[in-house]
C-alpha cells in the first residue's frame, strides 16, 4: 500500500512540474508582448516557474518512479493543466493588447499564482512528505522538515509573484484612468474575437480548493 501510495504521490509532484513547465510558457509568452520594465519582470516570473519544475524533477529522480512516467495527472491538476495550456493558446492569437486587456489578463494570472500556490500547500499537509523522504532516506540521510521548506518556499515564491503581478496591475489601471474617455480599446475592433476569448475566458476556476490532494 506505501509503495502505491508512493507512486502516487511521485505522479503528483511530476504533474506539478508539468504545470510549472506550462507556467514558464505562458508567462515568457505574454513577456514577449509587453514592454520594458514590466515584461522584465514577467519574464523573471516565467523563470522562477521554470526552476521549480527543474528541483521537483531533481527530487522525483533522487527516488526514480520510473511507474509513473506516462501516467495522467489527477482529476484538479490535469484540469488546471488545460487551463493554463487553452490560457496560453487564446493569448499566442492576441496580437495587440492595450491597458484593458493586460489588465484581464494579469487579473486572470493573480488566481493562476493562488492555485500553484495551494497546490504545493496541499501537498505538504498530506503524508506525500513523509513517505517520500522515507524512501529517499534509505539513499542518502533526509530531513522531512527540511523537504517541506522546498515546498513551502514555492508557496512563499507563489505570493511574491502574486504581488508583482498586482503592482503591474496598478500601473496598467493607472494608465487606463488617463486616458481620454472617448477612446476606445482598439484592440475589440481590431480583433474581436481575440478579446473575447480572452476577458470571458475565466481560465483558471478553483476546482483545487475543492479537491483533496493524493491521500
Amino acid at each position: 500500500m506505501d509503495n502505491e501510495k508512493l507512486q502516487t504521490y511521485a505522479r503528483y509532484l511530476n504533474c506539478c512540474s508539468s504545470l510549472e513547465i506550462e507556467s514558464f510558457r505562458l508567462y515568457q509568452l505574454l513577456s514577449r508582448k509587453m514592454n520594458n520594465p514590466e515584461s522584465s519582470f514577467i519574464l523573471g516570473i516565467a523563470y522562477d516557474s521554470l526552476k521549480s519544475s527543474k528541483i521537483t524533477q531533481s527530487i522525483l529522480e533522487a527516488f526514480s518512479q520510473t511507474e509513473t512516467v506516462g501516467k495522467e495527472c489527477d482529476k484538479s491538476l490535469s484540469k488546471l493543466l488545460e487551463e493554463i495550456q487553452a490560457f496560453t493558446r487564446s493569448l499566442l492569437r492576441v496580437r495587440n493588447i492595450d491597458n484593458e486587456l493586460f489588465i484581464d489578463i494579469l487579473k486572470e494570472l493573480t488566481n493562476l499564482e493562488d492555485l500553484l500556490g495551494l497546490v504545493y500547500s496541499n501537498f505538504n499537509q498530506s503524508t506525500g512528505p513523509k513517505l517520500i523522504t522515507d524512501e529517499m532516506s534509505k539513499l542518502v540521510t533526509t530531513d522531512i522538515s527540511n523537504f517541506k521548506k522546498i515546498f513551502d518556499s514555492f508557496v512563499e515564491n507563489k505570493t511574491e509573484h502574486r504581488e508583482t503581478i498586482t503592482e503591474i496591475i496598478y500601473y496598467f489601471e493607472g494608465r487606463e484612468t488617463k486616458k481620454p474617455k472617448y477612446v476606445s480599446p482598439v484592440v475589440k475592433y481590431q480583433n474581436p474575437d481575440a478579446w473575447i476569448k480572452i476577458t470571458s475566458l475565466h481560465a483558471f476556476s478553483n476546482s483545487i480548493q475543492h479537491e483533496e490532494t493524493a491521500t
